[in-house]
This record gives structure tokens, sequence and C-alpha cells, in this order.
């Protein structure tokens, strides 16, 4: 009974806390100019609070302060990461033919194929050389986030003819990009082929789509680190 007891005295407590937190992680977002990228920015916050009040309620449930302190920190960490993708993508959406988007930490990229090179080829087209130049230049100008470069083909040729020109395209933006200033230690570079189609191969919209190069955008350790320590900033 005294167990039972003591469970119904620090549920109000935990739940009060975990709506304390949620209202400072909203107050946080709310100078947001309701764009996409913002929302996003919210619901990060919110679901690092959550995640947090989890964390912080499993370690200390008296009094629901564990829930609290745990709660505070997630919807920092979770803010401050958010806000500074979302301000990157903002940024790389100005470019033609970017298709950005974001899921939790991951930012993504990608450029139809046929923008970057000719068909059948790795070299990269004249097209292709100003957008991952303008590309390049928000990297520089983000330097908390490593940076994963996906090459992907349709089924047309050889499994291992598209194996290989998936990843001599993917190395070419790599090294693309080290040109004009990324540091190569934060980029690395995949091709997968023909393995991970987005649209059928049986069309030649479908076909197009699955030509494309994926860039993948992550928090790198410094970045998640700060945003644990600096509990209360923004960037």
């Amino acid at each position: 009974m005294h167990q039972r007891a003591t469970l119904d005295l620090a549920l109000p407590r935990l739940l009060a806390a975990i709506a304390c937190a949620l209202l400072v992680a909203l107050a946080g977002c709310a100078t947001n100019t309701g764009t996409v990228f913002d929302r996003k920015t919210t619901q990060g916050a919110i679901l690092g609070t959550l995640a947090g009040a989890a964390a912080g309620a499993a370690i200390d449930d008296k009094h629901g302060r564990g829930a609290l302190i745990g709660a505070a920190a997630g919807a920092v960490t979770g803010g401050l990461i958010g806000n500074y993708l979302d301000r990157q993508a903002a940024e790389i959406d100005a470019i033609p033919d970017a298709n950005v988007e974001r899921r939790g930490d991951v930012l993504t990229v990608a450029f139809a194929g046929d923008l970057l090179y000719a068909s059948g080829s790795s070299g990269l087209a004249p097209g292709g050389y100003e957008r991952l130049r303008s590309l390049s230049r928000t990297m520089i100008d983000y330097p908390d986030t490593d940076i994963i470069v996906k090459g992907h083909t349709d089924s047309v040729g050889s499994e291992p003819l598209n194996q290989d020109l998936s990843e001599r395209r993917a190395e070419n933006v790599r090294n693309f990009l080290a040109v004009e200033g990324v540091s190569g230690a934060r980029v690395r570079a995949f091709g997968f082929g023909e393995s991970l189609p987005v649209a059928t191969n049986a069309t030649p919209e479908g076909r197009q789509q699955n030509r494309r190069v994926e860039i993948e955008l992550r928090p790198n350790t410094s970045l998640r680190e700060r945003a644990a320590l600096q509990g209360g900033t923004t960037y």
C-alpha cells in the first residue's frame, strides 16, 4: 500500500513537470516564422522534452524532480539541434532543384541524377557544378554536421555496372565538395547501385526518380555535446 500511495503522489507531480517543460519548449520556439522548418524545430523540442522527461523519471521520480530536469534537458537538446538543422535547410532549399527534407536529426538533400550527370556517366554535368558549389558554401557555413553522399541508379544495365557507376558518382561529389573547401574528414561517399529504388523502374518517369544523389547531413559529436551542455542557449 505504501508503494502504491507513493506512486499515486508522484504521478501528478510527474505530469505537472512534463507539462511545465513542454511550456518551456514551446516558449523557446515561439519566435518561429511558421515555416515547415520552424514547425519541425518545435516538434523536435517537444519530442526531446518527452524523451528527457522519461529518462529523468527513470533516474528519480521523487516529487517529479527527475522528470523536470530530464524534460528540460531534452527540450534544450532537441530545440538546439533542430534549429541548427532547420537554418541550414532553409539556405539549401534556395538551391535550384534541391529537394530538402528533415527527419529527426537527419537532413537529406536530394538531386535528380540527370541534373548532376550525363546519362551513363560519372562525370559532373555543367549544371551540377553550380548546384554543388552552392551546397558546399552552406556546408562550410555550418561546420557541425557530418556528411554522407549516396549514389543511386535505375535498373537499366547490369547490377555490377550500376553499382560501380553509383560509387563513382558519389565519390566525384565528395571530391568536388573537397575542392570547394569542405573538409574531407566530414564527408563519406557510398554507392548503392539499383538496390534502393524510390519508384518503379518500369517507366521512364520512375527510372528518372531512381537516378539520384542523396546527401545526408547529421549533427556531429561536437554539436551534440554542446546541445547537451549549453542549457538555454540557442543557435
